[in-house]
């Protein structure tokens, strides 16, 4: 009975190797084929609720700073006098901000696969990165509210224009002001602005004046973006060719273009006048390549910016795709449907000009490159002191593919600037005519990515992929171990077995000698063998037994 248990049980240890050898393969096999580790990251690199890139995405811990450098102009009275020919101006910075940025009231439109949400951007000095305290630091730079009413009158009637005159010269507005560098950014109480809020407040809602106040903070909470989600594709993974880029830009307030640069619903407008099919730059499409070119939206630029794939480069050892902003980007052309929209009355500004004024009040400001890079060089000619360099003033902006977020490396460079036109009836403003006056530039880059989004593209790129590797491989192996265990139970028997069943059937032997008929003897085995030896003269027939 005893040799049958063992059969059974040496059988039942048999198929369980089996099956767990076969089970080991099975499930290795399947996590190469399947690969449940991109399923996993496809999910949770997805802006939808819940995901970890929704998470990343409400308060992105990507460190944004703004480098703020500003000109002050340290010959005024030489230059309106006439004893000097040009304006020396002196850049003086930087002043560093950082920008932290959070999505507020997200809805996510299953109807039409996009979310509504509204971006809020708060500015904090960041004074151990900056060249000295903006408060305490003072500069001579252009009355940008004296200096666009003065352009704007030049449009009006005589009467209109005299009028103006008299008023500036009542307020005793100067052309140049004398201010902190914290006045001039971020607001200075003015008289003539005080004056206009008076008497047009709906063209003029505000009592004090700060160029990067105008340019940053303002409308700031109030922006409501209606931005696409992921790509719909077809069964086979491929992106439908009509679908929306993934996290462009659908809408902003309602409105898909700007109708300030007459865009047209009808039509969906030119590239000119665009809103939609734009990126608000925080996040891109994972499946980027070579052949992508993307357009940027912020309200300071008052128009997209086309960004063109340059190359790849590394940066701490994280892989980025960096795309430059074009040379003729700020570049209009009166007979060109691309750029058109920006020419008022088909009057373009000069080349590298970009006009910014329908998004401020009509006050006639342009952005450009620093320091007039890329742009007309006659507009170098009545200054001292810039220089412009494409190296240090290039655009690029540097994407992670893994996680489609901005990265160190980006470098967005602009430059405001105040342009001033004909001159009527102002004989302090004279000396200004017909000028495009530099007020700062500003450089919006990215320090480097912190040690949580370092470790998580790490594991991305190699780490999660080389743990799915590992764990398929082992199981792979395991199963190979399994089932050859199976097999060599299956063939041979171990040596033990073999001596446990030897043991039980001479133990057997000795049970029938000492049955009913013979006496039992108390002797060993060895003692009986030999005893049967010498009375019979022949072989044992115990040895016979127990080892048959």
């Amino acid at each position: 009975m005893k040799l049958f248990t063992n059969k059974n049980q040496r059988n039942a240890k048999l198929l369980r190797r089996a099956a767990l050898g076969m089970t080991l393969l099975f499930f290795g096999s399947l996590v190469l084929i399947a690969d449940p580790l991109q399923s996993i990251l496809d999910t949770q690199l997805s802006l939808k609720p819940g995901s970890l890139l929704h998470r990343l995405w409400l308060f992105p811990p990507i460190d944004v700073f703004i480098n703020v450098y500003m000109f002050n102009y340290t010959n005024v009275e030489e230059f309106t006098s006439g004893r000097a020919d040009k304006l020396h101006v002196q850049e003086v910075g930087p002043y560093v901000y950082q920008e932290v940025l959070s999505n507020h009231n997200v809805t996510y439109n299953e109807n039409n696969n996009t979310i509504t949400y509204t971006p809020k951007r708060e500015y904090v000095l960041a004074l151990d990165r900056s060249i000295g305290d903006p408060k305490v630091d003072r500069i001579r730079a252009p009355n940008i509210p004296l200096m666009g009413v003065t352009t704007l009158a030049s449009s009006m009637s005589m009467f209109a224009s005299l009028g103006l005159s008299a008023i500036t010269r009542q307020l005793d507005s100067q052309p140049m002001l004398e201010l902190s560098v914290h006045e001039y950014m971020w607001g200075y109480e003015d008289r003539l602005v005080e004056l206009a809020a008076k008497f047009v407040p709906s063209w003029i809602d505000f009592s004090s004046f700060g160029i990067m106040e105008k340019l940053f903070r303002e409308g700031n909470e109030s922006n409501v973006f209606n931005m696409n989600l992921h790509e719909p594709k077809d069964k086979y993974g491929v992106r439908l060719p009509d679908a929306p880029r993934a996290y462009t830009v659908d809408s902003i307030n309602g409105e898909r273009g700007f109708k300030r640069w007459e865009y047209n619903d009808e039509t969906n407008g030119t590239m000119c006048n665009r809103i939609w099919g734009s990126h608000d730059a925080t996040l891109f499409p994972l499946d980027m390549d070579e052949n992508d070119e993307f357009f940027l939206y912020r309200r300071t630029f008052c128009r997209r910016l086309h960004v063109k794939f340059n190359s790849t480069s590394t940066w701490n050892g994280i892989d980025g795709y960096r795309f430059d902003m074009l040379p003729d980007t700020f570049d209009s052309y009166a007979n060109d449907a691309n750029s058109s929209c920006y020419c008022k009355n088909n009057r373009c500004l000069k080349k590298g000009v970009g006009s910014v004024s329908p998004c401020y009040y009509n006050i006639p400001l342009a952005i450009t490159y620093p320091h007039f890079t890329h742009a007309d060089p006659t507009l170098l000619e009545p200054f001292e002191g810039l220089t412009p360099n494409a190296t240090r003033f290039t655009s690029s902006l540097v994407v992670q593919p893994q996680l489609g977020a901005p990265m160190q490396g980006t470098h967005l460079r602009l430059q405001a600037n105040q342009v001033v036109g004909k001159v009527s009836f102002s004989r302090i403003m004279e000396p200004f005519e017909n000028m495009v006056l530099p007020l700062l530039w500003v450089d919006l880059n990215i320090d480097v990515l912190c040690l949580s989004l370092r470790l998580l593209i790490h594991g991305i790129k190699w780490g999660f992929p080389l743990l799915q590797w590992s764990v398929a491989l082992g199981m792979l192996l395991a199963g190979v171990y399994q089932l050859c265990c199976a097999l060599m139970l299956c063939f041979w028997a171990p040596a033990n077995k073999f001596q446990k069943v030897d043991q039980a059937e001479r133990g057997a032997a000795i049970q029938v000698i000492g049955a009913p008929g013979y006496r039992k003897s108390s002797l060993p085995l060895e003692a009986l063998e030999e005893q049967h030896h010498l009375l019979f003269g022949g072989g044992s027939i115990i040895p016979k037994l127990a080892k048959a």
